[in-house]
């Protein structure tokens, strides 16, 4: 998948408008709450990629979610 794939994907879990980058900071973002994060969780999971809602206690920005996907993501 590509990254703009994966950022879409990102978005549409948390139901936002809000446009994804990987400097985007989590907080900034209305819809990142603890459904928002419930969401992300299982959209992560459709992936292969499992991460407890405590790992997302230590993600701030985009990139740490793109960092969580790694090679599930092109280039």
């Amino acid at each position: 998948m590509s990254l703009d794939e994966f950022l879409e994907g990102v978005a549409e879990a948390l139901d936002t408008e809000a446009e994804m980058k990987p400097e985007t900071a989590l907080d900034t973002i209305d819809e990142y709450d603890s459904i928002g994060v419930l969401s992300l969780m299982s959209y992560l999971d459709e992936l292969g990629i499992k991460a407890s809602p405590a790992a997302f206690e230590k993600f701030t920005t985009v990139a740490d979610l793109i960092a969580l996907a790694g090679d599930r993501i092109d280039g």
